[in-house]
């Protein structure tokens, strides 16, 4: 009965230890998520060395022999008290001097591992039997005392360091900070305990209680996303932000993506990780210039439930304290701005009743094309067109059907046209039409199509039928033409009111210097 006891008893604080080093393992794979979870792996393996050590030393029954294992407890005891204010002050964003942490714990283990020699840590110690176990009873030299103070000062500095700012924090920092305060509270109870002489067979219980401690920090740490840059961040912000984003690593490799950016880009699920960031990206050559060059964004088009939408692109260093880690890889969908912004150039290049382009719009698209004629010698010609008695229809009609028949001319003329060529309302109930590519012969012909558009079919308003006709002018822009555009409407112009002179719904070709007047 005896032996079993010491048995459950070891084999209770091993598996403690193999606990404690499991959770160690888990926080070192996530070290490249946090600065913290280096912190805490390292705590972690602390105190499974500290469990195990113990499970030996509760086995022995000689000095020898129990000497050897407490070797073992202190070198991970030592540096669990430095340990537990480091990660506190790493997980509310407070600098550390490290050195400066860890001069006691360096003291207390190069005197325990020497007291031999000086008896500065254990001026004596002895194998005491309390049935059924061989205890070490020591008497505590002044560095062992320094240590003790140590060990509990850090306790409460690290427990001061959550309860301080446990009313600015936010609901999930303070369900961590509650969890990892209450986690200190079983080793210092069971230490405690063991110093004042009240436990069980002289048992020293700070080792079982870490049991209870893995279990809490367990909780904090995976369960309420410890691990993330800053803590709530994940599930408050990143998680839930409208925008897509990415993360990399420096080598361009995907080490995680919001929902946002799972559900916009198709491709991308967890077997990803660890890809190259190109793998979400059907054209993805514009990365690798953000990259090069992350000051810049780029804006480009994906179909998203079947509808065009348009994302901005932008690429941003992530740094850990001086050192870039990796890259965001952020798209902010831009499609109501590049909506309104193309409205906005539709209004100001468009006019509001025909449809058609303004003024404004075509003098900039007849200069390029003008400009494009002076370099390449090509030709273009421009039909002006005016409805003929518009006045008479508006004073007749009223003004709403003299807008009606303005849009149905409109319409008209635009079935005439090639998708190249250009129709303008450019003032009142007159159009400027540019032709590209057209000589005077061609540009005749789409005149008389037009023409023929405008006058064959009345206008239907209101159980009427309004007759309507146009008088058009031409003016060829070819080689040997010297002069500029608008020298060139002019000439239309003109033309045009030699049609009306002529009798109305005619169509004038403009005069040049080596051809006659041509009209139908």
């Amino acid at each position: 009965m005896t032996i079993n006891i010491v048995i459950l008893v070891r084999l209770f604080l091993s598996v403690v230890a193999l606990v404690l080093a499991l959770m160690a393992a888990v926080s070192w794979s996530r070290r490249r998520r946090a600065s913290e979870a280096t912190t805490l792996s390292l705590l972690m393996v602390s105190a499974a060395i500290y469990c195990f050590g113990y499970s030996g030393e509760v086995a022995q029954t000689s000095l020898a022999d129990a000497a050897l294992w407490l070797h073992v407890e202190y070198f991970g005891l030592c540096w669990i008290p430095a340990l537990l204010v480091l990660l506190a002050r790493e997980h509310n964003h407070l600098r550390s001097r490290l050195w400066l942490l860890l001069v006691i714990p360096l003291v207390t283990f190069v005197a325990q591992e020497t007291t031999p020699w000086h008896g500065l840590f254990d001026r004596s110690s002895q194998m005491v039997l309390r049935s059924p176990f061989w205890i070490v009873a020591f008497d505590r030299g002044p560095i062992s005392w320094l240590f003790v103070a140590y060990t509990y000062s850090c306790l409460l500095y690290s427990a001061w360091i959550y309860i301080s700012r446990f009313h600015s924090s936010s609901r999930l920092f303070r369900k961590q900070s509650l969890l990892f305060v209450t986690s200190f509270l079983p080793p210092l109870a069971g230490n405690f305990v063991y110093m004042c002489g009240w436990s069980p067979w002289g048992l020293d219980l700070a080792p079982a209680m870490m049991g209870i401690s893995a279990i809490l920090g367990y909780i904090a740490a995976f369960r309420l996303e410890f691990f993330d840059l800053v803590p709530m961040a994940r599930s408050l912000v990143f998680n839930n932000m409208r925008d897509a984003a990415l993360v990399t690593d420096m080598r361009h490799l995907l080490v995680d993506f919001n929902p946002a950016a799972r559900e916009l880009l198709p491709p991308l699920n967890s077997v990803n990780m660890g890809d190259d960031i190109s793998i979400a990206f059907p054209e993805s050559l514009f990365l690798q210039k953000l990259f090069n060059d992350p000051a810049h964004s780029q804006k480009i088009g994906l179909r998203v439930d079947g509808k065009l939408q348009h994302f901005e692109v932008r690429i941003l260093p992530l740094r850990v304290e001086k050192h870039q880690a990796g890259w965001a890889v952020i798209l902010a969908n831009i499609t109501a701005q590049v909506r309104l912004v193309h409205e906005l150039r539709h209004d100001a290049e468009t006019d509001e009743l025909t449809g058609v382009a303004n003024r404004r719009s075509f003098a900039a698209t007849i200069e390029r094309e003008n400009a494009r004629s002076v370099r390449y010698g090509t030709v273009f010609s421009v039909l002006v067109i005016d409805i003929d008695h518009f006045k008479s229809i508006n004073d007749h009609y009223g003004h709403l059907t003299g807008d009606s028949v303005l849009a149905t001319v409109t319409s008209r003329i635009v079935s005439c046209l090639r998708s190249a060529d250009l129709p303008c309302r450019y003032g009142g109930d007159e159009f400027v039409v540019l032709l590209p590519e057209t000589g005077p012969e061609s540009a005749i012909e789409v005149a008389e199509r037009i023409r023929c558009a405008i006058v064959n079919d009345p206008v239907e308003m209101e159980g009427q039928n309004i007759r309507v006709s146009a008088s058009i002018g031409i003016a060829t822009h070819d080689a040997e033409y010297t002069s500029d555009w608008e020298q060139l409407i002019d000439e239309a112009d003109q033309a045009l009111y030699r049609a009306k002179a002529e009798g109305r719904n005619q169509i004038a070709m403009a005069y040049s210097s080596d051809q006659a007047q041509q009209k139908q």
